[in-house]
């Protein structure tokens, strides 16, 4: 199966596979409409600085409020990512590690006892362990116990044990290691950084609860003269 290459240029693209290829099926905000926000935000300190009928003080507080409409529309944005990828991830986890279809009282009972086991799994070494005697054992609802515990744990290689054991997962364990880990401490990083707007030079050494305040001041007519 070929990769995605929609998801790999922007993880919050959905696409479905058809017809041998991958096809945009909607998406939710992304990097692209942020850049048209911070584009659109400079025009408008430009427009405002440009307004001769405002005092300096006037144009700091139609510029403060333009900041502030801007930062939270991007926010809203990266936000919108943050649960498109948790939503994703979760739906994939369960066509991966769950049980699809009706099950007998007998294999309720055999996954039941799988999930109790894997449970008790303390550390990624362990875990591989398990997994790999569950394989050899031919225990295939232990071992996709263990994967699903591990893939909530972020044991990356005990998960990549039950994928080249499971080539079946193939389509769906690819889309989902394409997609980002909301978790993860650089992720979030860089995320916060791209889904963010630089304050211009007239709010300069101000924190965003200043701005905030600035925003709300009431201008009282204040122009100049």
């Amino acid at each position: 199966m070929t990769s995605n290459p929609l998801t790999q240029e922007d993880p919050t693209v959905h696409a479905v596979y058809a017809g041998g290829q991958w096809r945009a099926n909607g998406r939710n905000l992304t990097t692209r409409d942020v850049t048209t926000l911070q584009e659109n935000f400079a025009r408008k300190v430009e427009q405002i600085n440009g307004r001769r009928a405002l005092s300096a003080e006037a144009k700091r507080i139609e510029i403060a409020r333009a900041y502030r409409d801007t930062r939270e529309q991007i926010q809203a944005a990266g936000q919108m990512v943050v649960d498109h990828v948790t939503t994703e991830r979760a739906r994939l986890s369960r066509k991966l590690f769950g049980y699809e279809g009706t099950a007998d009282a007998q294999t309720v009972i055999i996954r039941r006892d799988a999930a109790d086991r894997a449970s008790k799994l303390t550390d990624p070494a362990e875990a591989q362990r398990a997994i790999q005697r569950a394989e050899n054992n031919g225990d295939v609802h232990l071992a996709q116990a263990i994967a699903g515990v591990s893939f909530a744990n972020g044991w990356t290689d005990v998960v990549q044990t039950w994928f080249a054991a499971n080539p079946q997962a193939g389509d769906t364990a690819q889309q989902l290691s394409q997609l980002p880990d909301p978790s993860d401490g650089v992720w979030r990083m860089q995320h916060a950084m791209t889904y963010s707007v630089v304050p211009p030079e007239e709010l300069s050494g101000l924190a965003d609860y200043q701005v905030d305040r600035l925003a709300d001041t009431d201008l009282d007519g204040d122009t100049a003269a």
